[in-house]
């Protein structure tokens, strides 16, 4: 995603992105006679980008994160009326305060005790939780 949001923008040519093992891309695109086709790898780009939501971030996707650690997941939450939901210890907590969305405080509490935390930046990142709320 860092590589294709990059070259989406300008911001490096496809045949200067590094390689990396285990991930098979190929950023360069070719035509005719093995000729690169700069046009069709940003394109090719472009539709990645737009495959995975990216069209609107002003910054590159990190190359290293609590993502790719498998440390965190990024929700996007909402709800109707009061929700009622378990803790891990299998209690019943009943949110009933607003917002009724990622952002409510009572489900950060109770996302505490399954060790998933809401990330600390506030509203800067509303669907990002991991292990340590980074």
């Amino acid at each position: 995603m860092h590589w294709s949001w990059k070259i989406a923008r300008g911001r490096v040519q496809p045949e200067n992105v590094p390689a990396k093992s285990g991930v098979d891309i190929d950023w360069v695109h070719r035509g005719a006679g093995g000729k690169v086709d700069t046009t069709a790898s940003i394109n090719a780009a472009k539709a990645m980008v737009r495959a995975y939501g990216m069209t609107n971030l002003n910054v590159a996707p990190a190359l290293n994160s609590r993502h790719t650690e498998g440390n965190a997941v990024d929700m996007s939450l909402s709800w109707s009326g009061n929700l009622e939901i378990k803790n891990k210890r299998g209690d019943t907590v009943v949110i009933n305060t607003l917002p009724r969305d990622g952002m409510n405080s009572q489900l950060h509490e109770v996302g505490k005790t399954f060790g998933v935390i809401k990330y600390h930046g506030g509203s800067n990142d509303k669907p990002h939780w991991s292990t340590d709320g980074r």
